[in-house]
């Protein structure tokens, strides 16, 4: 398996992150893709953070410069909530208020397109 699976559902594009750990190493291999997918015209998009149980803050920080590239432009990027452990670090920063999150692919992929609500 990957370790960025990168996936294209129903008009959206999906990056799943597939890793217990997401660090600094991962972050820059991120960074990237996230830039080129978006300049590619990829503006619905799905971060899927479910099976990461550790993100530091330069993993956050590829979230947020895609976040704020999406919103230059006029979109929203959604976040799929990391596993229970991993979440603790998105409450204790309030990093999680940045971003529409939800508590699954489906429900972040089918909210571009429904009046579906994020968690808060």
């Amino acid at each position: 398996m990957e370790d960025f699976e990168k996936i294209y559902l129903d008009g959206v594009f999906v990056i799943a992150v597939n890793l217990n750990r997401s660090t600094i190493n991962e972050a820059i291999i991120f960074r990237k893709i996230l830039k080129e997918e978006i300049n590619s015209g990829h503006t619905k998009l799905v971060i899927d953070l479910s099976k990461c149980v550790y993100i530091d803050s330069t993993f956050f920080g590829a979230i947020i410069v895609a976040s704020r590239m999406l919103n230059d432009i006029g979109y929203k990027l959604k976040v799929v909530k990391p596993a229970i452990a991993g979440e603790y670090i998105f409450t204790h920063t309030n990093t999680l208020k940045l971003f529409d999150k939800y508590k699954t692919r489906e429900e972040a992929i089918k909210s571009f397109d429904e009046d579906i609500q994020p968690e808060s």
